[in-house]
């Protein structure tokens, strides 16, 4: 018999800690979030039937499907703090470790899960979206066993979003992994400049500028790219997401900038936050954060995605800040509640392996129609999410976490330990 302790140990033995540091405490919680938050979103649209759900339930199902924008808010706050925090040391930003331990997190269980999706189960998208396929009632018409050697060869190395021929092909989400990896290309870059600027504005300053660069390259390239979707919702549905250069502009790093760039303003804050000594300031720090969140969910009436960019980064900034706490609040405590922890460790393979089970509840328990009952959907719903959680568990502990332990420590000192087991270190 086991008890929470029990449990805890068992979580934590089998969580990787970060490299640039110690964990921070709901993070997990908040991937758990973002993961399940796109299952939802994607089971809605593509297995619930419209009319079973009332219109306002409807748009709270839409903006429950939110959970990218976090995964991308997520990324700019984790992947830019270590980089402040290098040069507020004036220690070497270690981009070459960096590269290594982003290709270490992304490509092994990616392309573990692709290789099974696409040439085994035959649960990937084969074709971009026509314009025939009217909207996303013939999204699953495009969904089978990959044959066509140019598409899996673009998908193998993550470059299918970047051509309407190739566009949305493979595991359907991944193209979301073409944007990351620009985001990783472009990180650098804006930490190197950060450093030069920092010399005549001081590194807040700096920082606070190139992430500004990248919202306002976001906000100005998507409201372009969104002037030209016209026409009625199959026809939108196209443009925005099927095989033309439109869809390709819309999906790549210029229309996502603003996302990642508002959590890189939040590392900015959480760095902030750690000045902060006098309780008083601290409090009216967290009173701002929570303005911030407000503020966001205002936003998303003007600019969906900003809007509920904002008011993640809000939310992560309060969930950190509030993790130093002797007592952190309720937020906290669920987001660190195991089963939740748990879900938000293997949610890389979780968000990878959603949508396939997706298609296969679809094809294989369904037999190809949408569940017409409550009770159906329920069961469909519970379906999609354990099989998923197992498969992403095994996906985790196979692959994952093996390769995620090859990053945990700095390049010289693996190799320092490889040598000493051949006996030949000094």
């Amino acid at each position: 018999m086991t008890g929470p302790g029990d449990n805890a140990i068992s979580i934590e033995a089998l969580e990787v800690q970060p490299t640039s540091g110690k964990r921070l405490g709901g993070i997990e919680g908040l991937r758990a979030a973002a993961a399940l938050s796109v299952m939802l979103g994607h089971f809605n649209l593509h297995l619930i039937p419209a009319e079973m759900i009332p219109p306002l339930a409807q748009k709270v199902l839409n903006v429950a499907g939110q959970g990218l924008t976090l995964f991308f808010v997520l990324s700019g706050f984790l992947l830019f703090g270590p980089f402040i925090g290098a040069a507020a040391q004036g220690r070497s930003l270690g981009i070459s470790r960096y590269f290594s331990n982003r290709f270490l997190r992304i490509y092994p269980a990616y392309i573990t899960i692709f290789l099974i999706v696409a040439c085994g189960l035959g649960l990937a998208y084969m074709s971009p979206i026509s314009a025939a396929n009217n909207g996303v009632e013939g999204v699953g018409e495009t969904v089978g066993r990959m044959t066509d050697v140019g598409a899996i060869f673009a998908n193998v190395f993550l470059v299918h979003t970047l051509m309407p021929w190739t566009i949305k092909t493979g595991l359907g989400v991944s193209w979301s992994l073409t944007a990351e990896i620009c985001f990783y290309l472009v990180l650098p870059v804006l930490a190197v400049v950060a450093v030069r600027l920092s010399e005549r504005w001081g590194l807040n300053r700096a920082a606070i500028a190139v992430s500004m660069g990248m919202i306002v390259v976001g906000l100005v390239c998507r409201t372009i790219g969104n002037m030209q979707v016209h026409g009625d919702a199959a026809a939108q549905f196209y443009q925005q997401w099927g095989g033309n250069w439109l869809a390709v502009y819309l999906r790549s790093i210029l229309c996502q900038a603003d996302l990642f760039g508002v959590g890189m303003l939040a590392a900015i804050g959480y760095r902030y936050s750690r000045t902060l000594s006098n309780p008083e300031a601290r409090l009216r720090f967290r009173r701002w954060l929570y303005v911030a969140a407000a503020a966001g969910l205002v936003l998303t009436r003007i600019e969906h995605e900003f809007g509920f960019a904002t008011f993640f980064s809000a939310v992560v900034l309060i969930v950190t800040t509030e993790t130093a706490s002797r007592r952190p609040q309720w937020i906290v405590r669920l987001l660190e509640w195991h089963p939740i922890r748990w879900i938000g460790v293997i949610s890389y393979s979780f968000y990878l392996w959603h949508l396939p089970v997706i298609w296969g509840v679809h094809k294989w328990l369904l037999h190809g129609e949408r569940p017409h009952t409550l009770a159906l959907v329920l069961l469909s719903f519970a379906a999609v999410l354990l099989i998923t959680i197992g498969l992403s568990a095994i996906t985790y502990l196979a692959v994952e976490r093996p390769a995620l332990l090859l990053k945990s420590r700095p390049v010289r000192k693996r190799s320092a330990d490889a040598l000493a087991l051949r006996g030949t270190a000094n």
